[in-house]
């Protein structure tokens, strides 16, 4: 497993990523979370854990709700436990994403715009994950659904603190 983990992971940006492309550097480490559905009128507390991948050509995350810490025997109506890679994509600039927990994978596209990283579901453009901020040690997430009028519908917003 130590060679699978070697292999995988990496030290740092490959030195082939514009600095300014790099949208998800910040995120790299763990983070504690607050997870709120604004949906279903609840919330969970969650961890989230990013790290450089492939050379340094991707970050690879895994997000887990409710934390390790804080799981019970008790199925939570928020748990998930899932995993993105994001992959830079020179031709465009862009970063390929691909996010899976059981039964289910996510194709996005993510782009800066308006000072946040967007990340548009490929299947489904109306469907957006949003970083509004990241700061050296706290950010914001939000699920969002795009409106017929072009508003942007809050689904769940992530408070995450650096762990």
């Amino acid at each position: 497993m130590d060679d699978f983990i070697e292999a995988l992971t990496s030290g740092g940006r490959s030195p082939e990523l514009p600095e300014e492309d790099d949208y998800f550097g910040k995120l790299v480490g763990s983070w504690k979370l607050d997870y709120v559905d604004r949906n279903l009128s609840c919330s969970v507390e969650g961890e989230w854990i990013f790290s450089w991948a492939l050379e340094g050509m991707a970050i690879q995350d895994v997000i887990i709700l409710p934390s390790r810490g804080t799981r019970t025997e008790l199925a939570h109506p928020l748990a998930e436990y899932g995993t993105s890679l994001r992959v830079y994509n020179p031709a465009t600039r862009a970063w390929d994403v691909a996010y899976g927990y059981t039964g289910k994978i996510i194709r996005l596209e993510a782009r800066r715009q308006d000072g946040m990283i967007v990340l548009t579901n490929i299947d489904d453009e109306r469907r957006k994950w949003v970083f509004v901020t990241i700061e050296d040690d706290r950010f914001h997430w939000q699920n969002i659904t795009v409106q017929d009028d072009g508003a942007w519908h809050v689904n769940a917003d992530i408070y995450a603190e650096r762990a």
